[in-house]
């Protein structure tokens, strides 16, 4: 199961009862990591598209002007950008009315029509199935780490909820190499070549939509919504284990905990109010500013360009012909897959988000950096006589390394915090938010990329390192440790200043937990153990009496 090493590894996880970690909780997990994967698949696939003569000459790329072939290109590549920032704010509604569950139902069904669109050979068409296709890319990006966080252990929450994250560099990987093997066929291949390229992402929107309706809705959300025993149930029938067993009463009073004390403090779902509370209470605006951040340094490392472009930066440092860009594009998704396992299975709940998180990024930065001062100094150009350089090949090794850091940092991180830190009642909205400000600047990024290579060369490397080396300060003074902690606890670490979390980076054992939820379970233990004592004495006293 996704995490899975993670149960033998995690200091946490052996001490977790065994029963948690089930077959109806893999179930789930891959059910909702289905969203990854056509999100992957969509991401990986159109770059390599893009360069096939077949879709060329479908779309009419053929014979234009190079400044209109990059507004082409940049135009097809964003539009799924374009509609997953509105679908990631439409997303926050559906979430808190009709549920996460249902939801993530509804967002999947519009995929499956968008990439559906996507298989007619009009560019019209296309970019309009991209936009809706988009929407429940969008969408499902925000529900699926929520969903995820919400309903596994905390001590395997980390490996649980990057698993969508793996499926998302799983399927990047596999469209890479799908888009090297239609690459290699007949040249009179027709249609058939780019649509195979293209239509695969539909296989996994239409599993999901097939398997989630067995999914159980989240305990979270049940229970902030009035709906207390069915929380309890589905936190009984989540875990496989009995209503009064001692990890279902600490998990189940923590949910219940935070909704009473929000339904003190705060009367009222509606958006108004919950919007109040995210910018009015500073513990919720903190949290909210850590999140943007985050995904703002995720888009800043550059690796959109990497993604949706390989095939041309490849080219950029020197390496011949259109196959052979694609099949370096492929070892790159390898390589991605390869570390994302490791940081799922082991990393992420062993070892925490923050310290894999700088490392990865000081390696992207890096990467970047060589990148811009190679094609500075050492101008190259893709058909070379003599191949690629030693200097090319150096950097192709580099973009590599960037794969390697950008797996176990900022591929998996942001989702990871931002499914975590907000509480029930403002989760959707935020995430919601988060994922919005991701959205837009892929969309900047994804769009303006081919005319910043034609226009700026290798001042687009160069500026990537720059925001990635400020990305790691950022992260050095105001990512706290997340490993190990409930979600419900974040309100206690978050009541401090974010700019002093370093100070406070790693939990005691005592502020994993929500403060007063074992206090109180230890008092009720001791008054039940003097009343014990208590009627002993007494029985004894009789006896001898």
């Amino acid at each position: 199961m996704a995490g899975g090493t993670s149960i033998w590894v995690s200091k946490d996880a052996k001490s977790d009862p065994k029963q948690i970690f089930n077959l109806r909780l893999l179930f789930l997990v891959i059910t909702l990591s289905w969203a990854g994967c056509f999100y992957g698949f969509d991401t990986g696939n159109i770059g390599g598209i893009l360069t096939l003569s077949s879709f060329q000459k479908a779309f009419g790329l053929n014979d234009i002007p190079q400044a209109e072939l990059d507004n082409r290109k940049g135009t097809i590549t964003a539009m799924v950008a374009a509609g997953g920032s509105a679908g990631a704010l439409l997303a926050a509604p559906t979430s808190d009315f009709l549920g996460r569950k249902w939801s993530v139902f509804l967002w999947g069904l519009i995929f499956v029509v968008g990439a559906a669109l996507q298989m007619i050979a009009n560019y019209d068409v296309l970019l309009a199935g991209r936009f809706i296709g988009g929407l429940g890319v969008g969408a499902s990006s925000m529900l699926s780490p929520q969903f995820l966080a919400e309903s596994s252990p905390k001590s395997i929450r980390g490996s649980v909820t990057a698993s969508y994250n793996l499926l998302i560099i799983l399927s990047l990987m596999l469209a890479f190499w799908v888009n090297y093997g239609v690459s290699l066929w007949p040249t009179d291949s027709g249609d058939r070549q780019w649509r195979t390229a293209m239509g695969i992402q539909l296989i996994p929107g239409v599993l999901m939509c097939l398997t989630i309706p067995f999914v159980p809705e989240t305990s979270r959300y049940l229970i902030n919504h009035g709906k207390s025993e069915k929380g309890l149930e589905t936190i009984c029938k989540l875990r496989k284990l009995p209503a009064d067993h001692p990890y279902v009463q600490i998990e189940y009073q923590e949910i219940e905990a935070q909704v009473r004390f929000e339904q003190e403090c705060y009367q009222g779902h509606s958006y108004w109010v919950v919007i109040k509370d995210i910018f009015l209470i500073k513990s919720n605006l903190q949290r909210l500013i850590l999140a943007v951040m985050l995904f703002v340094f995720h888009k800043f490392t550059g690796t959109d360009s990497l993604n949706y472009y390989a095939p041309e930066i490849f080219a950029l440092i020197g390496v011949n012909g259109n196959n052979s860009t694609l099949l370096d594009t492929g070892v790159y998704g390898v390589v991605k897959l390869v570390t994302t396992i490791f940081y799922v299975a082991y990393l992420v709940d062993r070892i925490g988000r923050r310290r894999p998180l700088i490392v990865g990024a000081l390696l992207q930065a890096t990467a970047m950096l060589y990148l811009a001062l190679y094609l500075r100094f050492s101008p190259t150009t893709s058909d070379s006589v003599g191949g690629t350089s030693a200097g090319g090949i150096v950097g192709i090794v580099w973009i590599y390394i960037y794969a390697f850091g950008w797996s176990f940092g900022h591929s998996v991180a942001c989702y990871v915090v931002a499914a975590e830190i907000f509480p029930t009642r403002i989760r959707s909205v935020c995430m919601a938010f988060c994922f919005f400000i991701n959205w837009i600047v892929d969309y900047g990024i994804t769009r303006a990329t081919p005319n910043m290579i034609t226009e700026m060369g290798w001042g687009v490397f160069l500026l990537y390192a720059m925001l990635t080396y400020t990305g790691v300060v950022f992260i050095y003074f105001c990512l706290p440790e997340m490993k190990g902690r409930s979600i419900e606890s974040m309100d206690d670490l978050f009541q401090r200043p974010l700019w002093t979390m370093w100070k406070h980076a790693y939990p005691t054992k005592e502020e994993t937990v929500r403060a007063g939820v074992i206090t109180d379970k230890l008092q009720d233990d001791e008054e039940n153990e003097v009343s014990n004592n208590k009627d002993h004495s007494q029985v004894a006293h009789v006896e001898s009496a």
